[in-house]
């Protein structure tokens, strides 16, 4: 189980991960990313308490608050209890908002590319948010996609005036069929909304990160423009926003604190 300080930023933990020794085999690739998936859970969950969501897990342990319980918390679905990466459940609601977060950090050895495993990934969103919505229709499923930035850019020219899309554009073309589910009545197999997040080492020691909504229009074969790019905490209130469009937002008045 991970420890994660309160002062350490998302972008903190990428950067320690990264600056580990660089996992070379198989078994190690799938422990280096399952400790990045547990660790952007945590963040995201802790991001949306400060956002009022109370009592999302995985949050720290009351016996051990350096440390954190909740990891794949298990919600109820049309097929029996399921993990959610991160889960709001209320008693009133039920499960009211899940975060199932997929990352893909290596490249293909054949093709030097990330989009090798996208239809896996696809299949696993189409049946999360199908069990899910099934027995919660009015659940709001999101989606975090992580890909390394270098996905932005590795489309290769083939003789034709442009390049390939990228594997990040190629990204968003697979993912946008699954997002966009609006209504509760809309397919269940849709998630609310999905982001395809990049991260990367950058010049100087600085970690980007930052958060794509598939609905939008990717560049081909570079990194999208800083006008459609959302930041850790821009992703988070687009959350809240949905989660509150889908519930109805709690009356206030103009002159209260």
């Amino acid at each position: 189980m991970p420890t994660v300080s309160k002062r350490q930023t998302i972008g903190e933990s990428i950067a320690r991960l990264l600056g580990s020794a660089p996992p070379t085999d198989r078994a190690q690739k799938k422990n280096w990313s399952e400790r990045l998936s547990r660790e952007l859970a945590v963040h995201v969950a802790q991001g949306l308490r400060e956002l009022k969501f109370r009592g999302v897990l995985p949050e720290p342990d009351p016996a051990n608050p350096s440390r954190v319980a909740g990891h794949e918390s298990r919600a109820r679905t049309s097929k029996g209890k399921k993990k959610l990466d991160v889960n709001y459940s209320t008693p009133e609601l039920g499960l009211a908002l899940g975060v199932s977060i997929k990352t893909l950090n290596f490249r293909d050895e054949k093709s030097r590319r990330y989009t090798k495993n996208f239809t896996r990934i696809d299949n696993e969103l189409r049946a999360e948010a199908m069990d899910y919505h099934e027995r919660q229709p009015y659940a709001v499923m999101i989606g975090l996609v992580f890909l390394p930035l270098d996905s932005c850019m590795d489309g290769v020219a083939r003789g034709a005036a442009k390049p390939n899309p990228s594997s990040f554009a190629q990204s968003i073309r697979v993912f946008r069929n699954r997002a966009g589910r609006v209504k509760p009545t809309d397919s269940p197999e849709k998630f609310e909304r999905i982001f395809v997040a990049c991260y990367g080492e950058a010049a100087g020691g600085d970690v980007p990160l930052w958060f794509f909504d598939v609905m939008t229009a990717p560049s081909r074969n570079t990194i999208p423009r800083n006008v459609d790019r959302r930041s850790f905490d821009e992703m988070l209130r687009q959350i809240r926003e949905d989660f509150e469009a889908r519930n109805g937002s709690p009356f206030a008045y103009a002159d209260d604190d």
